[in-house]
C-alpha cells in the first residue's frame, strides 16, 4: 500500500499527463495521444538538453571513475590509520548539495575565487577567467564540481572490491616479472570487475538525475550550455506552464536509465 501510494501512483499520474491535456477551468482529462513527444521532437531546446546530458553523463562517469579507482588503490595500500583517511575522503558525498554548490560558485568566481588566484600566482593565466560565465567552460566546470561531490560512492565501491583481491596472485604477478600495469591487468581489474561496473551503473543514474547542482550554479546557462534533462524538465513544467512536455520528458529520461540499467544487467549476466 504504501509502496503504490510513494511510487506507483506517481508514475502512473505522470504517464497521464503525457498522454493526455488537462482542462483547469473545466476539469476535465482529454487524450492527446502523442502530442507531447511531438512537441519534444520539434523543440531544439530538447535537443539541446539532450546532447548536453550525454556529455554530462559521460564526462561524469568518466572522472569519477578514474579519480575514485586511483584513490581507493591509493587508500587500499594505507596501513595505518585508513579508518581517519577514509573519514576524510567521504566528506564530499555526505555534504549538502547546496553547500558543495556554493563552495563551488566562490571557488570559480572571477575575482574572489582561489581557482584564478592560484593560476595567476603561478602564471598560468593572465587575467582572471570567468569559469561559469562561458558555455565551454561552464560545462566542465560543473562536471567537475559534480565529480568532486560523487567520487567518494565510487570510490567506496572500488575499495570495497580491492579487499578481494588475492595477495598470493599479487606476489606472485610480482615474481614472474610482471610490472605494475601488467599486475593490475591481470590480477586486480578481473577481480574488482563486478565493483567497477556497479560504481558505472550508480555513477550514471546520480548523473541522469542531476538537478541541484546545475540549477544553483548556473541555471542551465549560459545559453543552455549546462541545461540538463532535470533542468528541462523543471522549466517546462514551472516556467512554460507545459506540464505535458515536462511529463513526456521525463519519459524519455526515465528510457535511457532504463536502458543503461538493462545494459548493466546484460554485463552482470556475460560475468
Amino acid at each position: 500500500m504504501v509502496l503504490g501510494l510513494a511510487v506507483l501512483f506517481p508514475a502512473i499520474y505522470n504517464l497521464g499527463i503525457a498522454f493526455f491535456d488537462y482542462n483547469f477551468t473545466s476539469n476535465t482529462w482529454n487524450f492527446a495521444g502523442l502530442k507531447s513527444f511531438v512537441k519534444l521532437w520539434e523543440s531544439e531546446y530538447f535537443w539541446n538538453s539532450f546532447k548536453v546530458t550525454l556529455l554530462w553523463v559521460i564526462g561524469n562517469v568518466s572522472l569519477q571513475l578514474v579519480l575514485g579507482l586511483s584513490i581507493a588503490m591509493a587508500l587500499n595500500s594505507i596501513v595505518h590509520f585508513r579508518g581517519i583517511f577514509t573519514g576524510i575522503l567521504l566528506i564530499p558525498w555526505i555534504s549538502s548539495f547546496v553547500v558543495v554548490a556554493i563552495l563551488f560558485i566562490w571557488i570559480y568566481h572571477p575575482q574572489l575565487g582561489v581557482l584564478n588566484d592560484i593560476l595567476l600566482r603561478l602564471r598560468l593565466i593572465e587575467r582572471p577567467i570567468a569559469w561559469l560565465a562561458s558555455p565551454r567552460l561552464a560545462q566542465i566546470s560543473l562536471i567537475l564540481a559534480n565529480t568532486w561531490k560523487f567520487f567518494p560512492l565510487v570510490m567506496i565501491t572500488l575499495f570495497a572490491g580491492l579487499q578481494d583481491v588475492s595477495l598470493e596472485l599479487v606476489e606472485v604477478s610480482k615474481v614472474d616479472g610482471a610490472n605494475r600495469v601488467q599486475t593490475f591487468r591481470m590480477v586486480i581489474l578481473p577481480t574488482i570487475l563486478p565493483n567497477i561496473s556497479t560504481g558505472v551503473l550508480l555513477s550514471t543514474i546520480w548523473a541522469y538525475n542531476s538537478f541541484t547542482l546545475p540549477i544553483i550554479m548556473t541555471g542551465g546557462g549560459p545559453l543552455r550550455a549546462t541545461e540538463i534533462f532535470g533542468l528541462f524538465i523543471f522549466k517546462q513544467a514551472f516556467d512554460a506552464f507545459d506540464f505535458g512536455a515536462a511529463a513526456a520528458a521525463s519519459l524519455v529520461l526515465f528510457l535511457q536509465i532504463l536502458v543503461v540499467i538493462a545494459l548493466y544487467l546484460r554485463v552482470v549476466e556475460r560475468e
